[in-house]
């Protein structure tokens, strides 16, 4: 007996997981009564551009700041 004729459609919402676990039969079944997938145009936003002198300059200030203040920290404290 065919699987396709004996099952009747699904009335309920069908899960796209039902085509990867079913028989192929049934996984046949399932896949002409999913909806067609709908493309959407995706927007791509340009590119506002590089950091400036300024903001690389304040990147390297704050990334030294974070390493040297500890250590110069803790060698007033030990000398």
């Amino acid at each position: 007996m065919d699987a396709a004729v004996a099952l009747p459609p699904p009335t309920g919402p069908l899960s796209p997981e039902l085509v990867l676990v079913s028989p192929p039969e049934i996984a046949r079944l399932a896949r002409i009564h999913l909806p067609a997938p709908s493309a959407r145009p995706v927007a791509i936003e340009p590119r506002v551009g590089q950091p400036g002198a300024v903001e690389l300059a304040a990147v390297w200030t704050f990334c030294l700041a974070m390493t040297l203040g500890p250590v110069l920290f803790l060698l007033a404290l030990n000398g």
